[in-house]
C-alpha cells in the first residue's frame, strides 16, 4: 500500500530551460509548456488540472497510438502509480491512490479548450527540440547538391561559406476523415519548415471561405523570430499582390511565388522577358521510376514589374521523357522573389564548371555580360510594358 503523501499537491511541471553540465540550453519539459495553456474552466470545483488532462491525452496519442476518448480513458486507468504521479493527478487520501481522469472529464475538458493555444504550445515546444539548421548541411545532416557544391567552393577558396536562409512552405491541405457538423471536408493551412518538416503554424479555414484570406492569420501565429528574412514558399493560389506585400511590409520576410494563368497579366510580362539571350544558370538530369527528366534554370533580375517588391524572376523548363521512348513532354514554370541578386546564399567568386554543376554542353543562347552588381548566370533587365 502506499503511503499517503505530507501534502496532496501533484508535484510541479518540468522545470525552467536550464544549462547542462556540457553548456548547452536544455529545453523544458512537456508539462512545463502545456502550463501555458489557459484553463477555460471555473476555478470551484476543479479536480484535475489542465495540464494534467493535455499530458495523458498527448502522450496517449502520441507514445501508444490510441485516437479515441475512450482509449486514452482506458490507457490512463492502467498507468502505473508513479507515472500518474509525475503526471500531476490527485491523490486520494481514502484510496490511497492516485487518480486517473476518465472519459467524460477528458471529453469536457478537450471540447473547450481554445485550438489556436494549444497548436501555438505544442509547435513551439517542437520548435524548442529541433534545432535549426545552418550552414552546408541539411537538417538530416547529408549535404545537399548545390550547398555542397557551394561549400566546397567556398572552402576551397579559402572563404566562410555564406549561412543558409531558414524556408516554410505555406499550404492548404483536406483532413482525411474529418467532416465537419453539415457533413462537408474539413480543411486546414499549415505553415511547415523546408528540411525537417516542423510545423511552424496551423489554422482551420472556415466553411465558407478559402485558404486566401486565411494567409495573414496564419502567418500572425508564427513567431516573429522564425519568419525574421526567412523565405516563404507557396503554391500557385497565393501568389498574390496582398500576400507579397503582407511579408515583406509586415513581417520582414521574402518570397518566392509561381506563376501560372491566374495572374494572366503578370504571366504574360514573365513569357515576354528575353529569355534567349539569359544564359542557363543550372542545369540537371535525374533517372527514376523509368522517366528522365532534364531541368534547366534561368534567372534574371528585373525593375519595373508588376508585381511588388520583385527583384528576380525564375524559369524551369522541364523536359521529360520515358525511358525507352522519344517522345516527352515540357513544361516551363516562372516565380517571381524579392530576393536580390547580392543577398543570395552562394559564393562569393564564381566556382568553376565541376562546382555549377553546368552541362558539358554549352548554351545554344548568346551570352550576356552581366552588371557589376548581378551575380554571372543571370542578367539584369527591365521588362517591356504590359
Amino acid at each position: 500500500m502506499l503511503a499517503v503523501p505530507s501534502s496532496p499537491t501533484p508535484p510541479a511541471p518540468d522545470a525552467a530551460p536550464s544549462l547542462s553540465p556540457a553548456g548547452t540550453v536544455v529545453p523544458p519539459g512537456l508539462l512545463y509548456a502545456l502550463a501555458r495553456i489557459p484553463d477555460p474552466r471555473d476555478r470551484r470545483g476543479v479536480r484535475f488540472k489542465l495540464v494534467t488532462l493535455l499530458a495523458v491525452g498527448l502522450c496517449a496519442m502520441t507514445c501508444a497510438g490510441h485516437n479515441s476518448l475512450t482509449a486514452i480513458a482506458e490507457w490512463g486507468r492502467r498507468l502505473d502509480q508513479d507515472v500518474l504521479a509525475r503526471l500531476g493527478c490527485p491523490f486520494d487520501p481514502f484510496a490511497c491512490r492516485f487518480r486517473a481522469p476518465g472519459e467524460r472529464t477528458l471529453r469536457d475538458v478537450f471540447a473547450r479548450v481554445e485550438p489556436g493555444a494549444l497548436t501555438a504550445v505544442g509547435f513551439a515546444r517542437l520548435a524548442a527540440l529541433t534545432g535549426t539548421p545552418a550552414g552546408a548541411l541539411g537538417p538530416d545532416g547529408v549535404p545537399e547538391r548545390e550547398q555542397r557544391r557551394a561549400h566546397r567552393a567556398a572552402h576551397d577558396a579559402g572563404e566562410q561559406p555564406p549561412p543558409r536562409r531558414q524556408a516554410f512552405a505555406v499550404d492548404g491541405k483536406c483532413l482525411r476523415g474529418a467532416v465537419r457538423t453539415d457533413g462537408s471536408r474539413a480543411f486546414v493551412i499549415t505553415a511547415v519548415r523546408h528540411g525537417d518538416a516542423l510545423t511552424a503554424a496551423h489554422r482551420k479555414i472556415g466553411a465558407k471561405t478559402n485558404e486566401i484570406p486565411e494567409f495573414g492569420p496564419l502567418l500572425d501565429a508564427a513567431r516573429e523570430t522564425d519568419l525574421a528574412d526567412a523565405v516563404i514558399t507557396v503554391d500557385v493560389l497565393h501568389a498574390q499582390k496582398e500576400h507579397a506585400r503582407y511579408l515583406v511590409e509586415n513581417r520582414d520576410a521574402r518570397y518566392l511565388l509561381p506563376v501560372k494563368h491566374n495572374q494572366p497579366t503578370l504571366a504574360g510580362q514573365l513569357r515576354a522577358l528575353p529569355w534567349k539571350d539569359i544564359p542557363v544558370l543550372h542545369r540537371s538530369r535525374d533517372r527514376g521510376r523509368d522517366r528522365e527528366e532534364v531541368r534547366e534554370v534561368k534567372v534574371c533580375s528585373v525593375d519595373g514589374l508588376l508585381f511588388p517588391h520583385s527583384r528576380q524572376v525564375v524559369r524551369i523548363h522541364r523536359k521529360r521523357r520515358r525511358i525507352g521512348t522519344k517522345k516527352s513532354q515540357t513544361e516551363t514554370v516562372y516565380a517571381v522573389t524579392d530576393l536580390s541578386p547580392t543577398r543570395q546564399a552562394r559564393p562569393r567568386s564564381r566556382p568553376g564548371p565541376a562546382a555549377t554543376g553546368s552541362s558539358r554542353t554549352p548554351s545554344t543562347g548568346p551570352r550576356t555580360s552581366p552588371s557589376p552588381r548581378t551575380p554571372a548566370g543571370s542578367a539584369a533587365i527591365t521588362p517591356p510594358p504590359s
